[in-house]
């Protein structure tokens, strides 16, 4: 795989912390049954991610020439996580 995809592989990893992060943060403002709902969200968030982070290596590591497909698959659950938060945190505003 070429470094720049790697790069971007890993970018949409990071920023998909930073967000899941920025969660966590807004959760400790909430109270009573939001902060549980938020709570468990972020957790789910958390191991989608991780998945991620998994499936990543693992094609990374046997097949390196499907490079596109993985790209497309991480873009879009990064934002299925966004949507999910926005629709799991927009309510709170």
């Amino acid at each position: 795989m070429e470094k720049d995809h790697q790069g971007q592989v890993e970018k949409i990893l990071k920023e998909l912390g930073h967000k899941i992060d920025g969660l966590i943060e807004e959760t400790k403002s909430a109270t009573g049954e939001l902060r549980d709902e938020m709570e468990e969200k972020v957790r789910e968030f958390k191991l989608k991610k991780g998945k991620l982070e998994e499936e990543y290596e693992e094609f990374k590591n046997q097949n390196e020439s499907r490079w596109d497909e993985v790209k497309n698959h991480l873009s879009g659950a990064a934002m299925e996580i966004e949507n999910a938060a926005k629709a799991a945190f927009g309510r709170k505003k």
